[in-house]
């Protein structure tokens, strides 16, 4: 660990990834916080909570697009830079609510997290072209720890700023110079980042997609469309939980004695610890789970804490069971990933993994849409009933499939 913490490649990444999740983490809150201020506030959260999801289904196009770049590193920083005139730009704006400038601000926003997608794909190719095999599951599991640590470090920020300032327009500076900051980490390890020039040709859909079975087929015994689809349905159910607790909050929070934002700041700060303890430990139980096990309890882990929310809504459950989401994405992730990169073409790594990306989270937003909608219309039972009623199908779909293709594995080994 001491020698991959010296890592010339991790130092720049890591402090660069510092700056943003701490920017990126802050600005959430606050637009959340900025949203429950409207006169309709299950609307505007909602809104909010639906568009945030919505950038991950770009994945494939902002990882064919981080393929194709020519000088990945010039843009990795240039983008930071940009992202943070788009935070000085609503900095001008946000202070005036109106429904015009609110969903003005969640576009920027918007167009802040695409930007940061496409970052996160040319990220993911430095690290395979830059770090030793052996090495990339823990540089990556380290790299997220980071986000996951500083989240709430960020949102206990933006929830000061909000209780002693009450400016939002403060928030978008501050967002703005932790961008400015984390370009300049970029540019001081410049040498560290660069990748070897390599550009590959335009890769045909169906060939993308023949590397996506194979390489799904070799590390999880299930079918590309199978495996694909129940972490799309998991996707659906991890994600719905921030809009759903965004929502029961706001008549949830009164009962339980604190404010809004510091039951959002809590979830967040229990999901980001299991999360962190998830990728960083390497001796529990469940790291002796092959890849098939982890899936089975990622899936368990958010159908109980929809059980907690259904039956017994209590602060410290609640919190435990964003704790467990938490650990068990903290464990699947990293491994999942780590696995499938020795297998991938690197002149197709970014399309590939922002494929794997955009075809799993393109049901969240629909998803999540569906569910702000069946809560504001029908109630929060209904909401959580249905994530459950999915979850279970995702995971007799999961049992039943691997149980078909492990024969045939078998026979081939």
């Amino acid at each position: 660990m001491r020698v991959l913490l010296k890592n010339r490649t991790l130092q720049p990444i890591a402090s660069a990834n510092f700056f943003t999740t701490l920017g990126v983490s802050l600005f959430n809150i606050i637009l959340l916080t900025y949203a429950k201020d409207f006169h309709d506030p299950h609307w505007f959260v909602s809104i909010v909570s639906i568009v945030t999801v919505v950038p991950y289904v770009f994945g494939g196009l902002t990882g064919r697009l981080a393929d194709q770049t020519r000088r990945k590193t010039n843009w990795l920083i240039s983008t930071k830079f940009i992202q943070a005139g788009l935070y000085l730009v609503l900095a001008l704006i946000i202070n005036r609510r109106t429904a015009s400038i609110f969903y003005t601000v969640v576009a920027i926003n918007f167009i802040s997290d695409l930007l940061g997608r496409y970052g996160g794909n040319i990220l993911t190719i430095v690290i395979q072209d830059r770090v030793a095999p052996d090495d990339r599951q823990q540089v990556m599991g380290i790299n997220t720890s980071v986000s996951t640590i500083i989240e709430p470090l960020g949102q206990t920020l933006g929830v000061l700023i909000i209780a002693w300032w009450q400016n939002y327009a403060l928030a978008g500076v501050v967002n703005a110079l932790t961008f400015i900051l984390a370009a300049v980490c970029l540019l001081v390890g410049r040498s560290a980042i660069r990748t070897t020039p390599k550009v590959a040709v335009q890769p045909r859909h169906d060939r993308v997609w023949l590397v996506i079975q194979r390489v799904m087929m070799t590390t999880t015994g299930m079918g590309a469309v199978s495996y694909l689809g129940i972490l799309m349905i998991l996707n659906v159910a991890t994600m719905s939980s921030d809009a759903i607790l965004n929502l029961m909050f706001i008549d949830l929070a009164p009962r339980m004695h604190v404010s809004y934002s510091a039951a959002i700041l809590m979830v967040n700060v229990v999901f980001v610890a299991g999360s962190v303890l998830g990728g960083i430990t390497k001796n529990t139980w469940f790291d002796r789970f092959s890849l098939f096990q982890l899936l089975l309890a990622a899936i368990l882990a958010p159908m109980v804490t929809y059980l907690i929310l259904l039956a017994l809504p209590r602060l410290l459950l609640i919190l435990g069971g964003m704790f467990a989401v938490g650990f068990m994405n903290g464990k699947l992730d990293p491994k999942m990933f780590a696995i499938m990169m020795p297998q991938i073409d690197p002149h197709l790594t970014g399309t590939v993994f922002g494929t794997i990306s955009s075809i799993v989270t393109l049901a969240a937003p629909v998803g999540s849409v569906g569910i702000v909608l069946l809560y504001n219309l029908v109630g929060a039972t209904a909401a959580c009933s249905l994530v459950i009623g999915m979850s279970a199908l995702a995971l007799i779909w999961a049992v039943m499939v691997h149980q078909g293709d492990s024969m045939p594995l078998n026979k081939n080994i």
